[in-house]
């Protein structure tokens, strides 16, 4: 990968990562699969971000910030209707992007770790009935002290949620019709390097409803936060200045607040 900018932060940066990965997975039961996983891979940089720190003098930001992850996991087979999966990850990231809102622009942070464990649990009592269930938990950290600007120093990850999962209720294969219902579950985040700051999190229930004519036409009717929920869909901190400030700035939370109660009809036709 390489790149050229002629703005404010010239210069020109290019890198390549080799991304090698190993999978392997045993059947010691009909109905039980062990798995593991590793993988090396990359995340890029924003150019602007690798160029100005060569010309500050701020050290080396990478281009391709490599990443290293491991899996290891379960999936057993309890009936013909009910199955699940259990998996334990871990990853390492020699550099996090971070972003400066001020700017519009990504920067090379610190090294990061993370690990956690994910399940998966769906049961199909029903030929046209079926139940799924996701949830995980995340354990984030910088490996190094992180300034956010704020004044706020610490080894938190600004907006890594701590759980998120979702529940799904299936119907389908009832002749022409099919639908589901969905609850999406983001558990709470520090938005502060050293979580004095942090966002709550949400629930949202949806759904979704269609129907398939004989001759190709479709109509679909999505329900979306079905209560209305008044939550914040995305919270972020950093500073900013509005009129009457000081010219500094003063650091504050900005949110995004969760659409409320929506309708969305679709009408598609297959040639």
């Amino acid at each position: 990968m390489s790149g050229t900018d002629a703005g404010t932060n010239y210069g020109s940066a290019s890198a390549s990562l080799p991304q090698p990965k190993l999978s392997l997975a045993f059947t010691p039961l009909a109905t039980t699969e062990v798995y593991l996983s590793y993988g090396e891979d990359f995340h890029s940089d924003d150019l602007r971000g690798v160029n100005q720190a060569r010309l500050l003098g701020l050290g080396a930001a990478p281009l391709l910030a490599r990443q290293r992850g491991g899996e290891i996991g379960l999936r057993q087979q309890f009936s013909h209707a009910f199955s699940g999966t259990l998996a334990l990850y871990n990853l390492d990231a020699d550099s996090e992007t971070t972003y400066d809102p001020d700017v519009g622009q990504d920067s090379s942070g610190p090294g990061s770790h993370r690990h956690g464990a994910e399940i998966n649990l769906t049961y199909e009592p029903r030929r046209w009935l079926e139940f799924y269930g996701s949830f995980s938990i995340d354990h984030s950290r910088f490996t190094n002290l992180y300034d956010d600007g704020t004044g706020h120093v610490g080894y938190y990850l600004p907006n890594a949620p701590e759980y998120a999962g979702s529940l799904n209720v299936y119907l389908k294969g009832l002749g022409p019709w099919d639908a589901d219902l969905q609850y999406r579950l983001l558990g709470p985040y520090p938005l502060s390097a050293d979580d004095v700051v942090h966002a709550s999190g949400y629930g949202e229930w949806d759904a979704d409803l269609h129907y398939l004519w004989h001759n190709g036409w479709s109509f679909g009717l999505g329900l979306y936060n079905l209560l209305d929920t008044h939550a914040n869909a995305v919270e972020f901190w950093y500073v900013d200045r509005l009129p009457g400030e000081p010219a500094e700035g003063v650091p504050d939370v900005h949110v995004h607040p969760l659409e409320p109660f929506a309708l969305r009809l679709t009408v598609g036709k297959q040639f």
